[in-house]
């Protein structure tokens, strides 16, 4: 199966988040609890994920449907981030056959406006949006309609975790 888009996407994640510390390899537990803390949320639809780490020789990470609707998110060591989190958030959220169609980048967006904005303390309001976005027009790619509710506005208020 050819899963169109997938190198302009790669291409737009690194223009986007290269550099930054979206981009900054953490411990696994903190990677993780980020994913937790999305999925735990208020604005997250009734999809399970879980998150464990992939085999150590791993190269990739990956996310695969399981059981009907669980998601199951593996994360390879060499990509503990938040990009790589919410990249493997935004297939949880779009759904298996989605591929990296513009339904999967209007979910990745949704994910990268909540996964950046989750600790009131450093909130980047839609700094990191905004880049991806931009990095998915100068690619050429289009977000679809998403299929989910959207994001609430968390700017200026608190957020009970």
């Amino acid at each position: 199966m050819v899963d169109a888009g997938r190198a302009e996407v790669y291409a737009a994640e690194a223009a986007a988040f290269e550099g930054t510390d979206l981009d900054s390899v953490r411990p696994f537990a903190e990677v993780a609890g980020a994913i937790e803390a999305v999925v735990g949320g208020v604005w997250w639809p009734a999809i399970p994920v879980h998150v464990v780490a992939a085999r150590r020789d791993a190269g990739s990470s990956s996310a695969r449907r399981i059981e009907g609707e669980t998601t199951v998110i593996r994360l390879a060591a060499a990509q503990t981030t938040i990009a790589t989190a919410a990249h493997e958030l935004a297939h949880a959220l779009a759904g298996p056959a989605a591929g990296h169609s513009g339904v999967f980048l209007a979910a990745y967006l949704d994910v990268v406006a909540v996964i950046t904005n989750i600790d009131s303390r450093d909130r980047r309001h839609h700094l990191h949006v905004d880049q991806l976005r931009e990095a998915f027009d100068g690619a050429g790619l289009t977000a679809g309609r998403r299929q989910w509710p959207e994001p609430p506005e968390w700017i200026g208020t608190a957020i009970v975790l």
